[in-house]
């Protein structure tokens, strides 16, 4: 289901966000400025997926990891296993070359991740609110065809990215919370 891959695609996005420090105003520009030199970041994570066709809610956990400038990858251990690796080359789903990029998610991805932000702000209205240490941003899709599929992010955290929820056009939700590790050369899986 390549919408569903784009929910969790979309969540990994969101790790642009996992540093950023607290002595600052916020603004797109200061978090670009951050983003470009946040290195490594790994950790694990917990998510609850609500399904509205099916009315059901499902959870799961896992762990990820960002290499600034190589790739991310995101490994889901319940309630199943399945990687997600995204790099500037595409996508790969448990060790094989996906086709299908909705969008170019892999690549629009990987820009955030380090730090060129004006790719978000091309597809996405960003409002920003609070203050470096706490805060919330609310992205909603600029381009037609992305709103088909996915309504709003919103995003909260402090010092880090603690939570992202997504609502789907669909009714479909998903919210992630994101748990650092301490020590950024952690693997996922270890």
């Amino acid at each position: 289901m390549p919408f569903r891959r784009l929910r969790l695609l979309l969540m990994t996005t969101m790790l642009a966000l996992s540093i950023v420090p607290a002595a600052h105003a916020l603004s797109v520009a200061s978090l670009a400025e951050h983003l470009a030199v946040s290195g490594d970041v790994s950790g694990r994570f917990e998510q609850s997926r609500y399904l509205a066709d099916l009315d059901t809610r499902i959870e799961g956990s896992g762990r990820y990891r960002f290499e600034q400038g190589e790739r991310v990858i995101w490994q889901l251990e319940k309630p199943v296993k399945e990687t997600l690796e995204l790099s500037e080359a595409g996508i790969r789903h448990n060790g094989e070359a996906l086709q299908d990029d909705p969008a170019g998610v892999a690549t629009l991805i990987m820009q955030l991740l380090n730090g060129r932000l004006a790719a978000l702000a091309e597809r996405f209205e960003i409002d920003l609110q609070g203050s470096e240490a706490n805060w919330h941003a609310t992205l909603r899709p600029r381009q037609a065809g992305l709103a088909e599929y996915l309504e709003r992010i919103d995003m909260r955290g402090g010092a880090q990215l603690e939570n992202v929820q997504m609502a789907m056009a669909d009714g479909d939700r998903l919210d992630i919370h994101l748990l650092t590790d301490t020590a950024t050369n952690a693997s996922p899986g270890t």
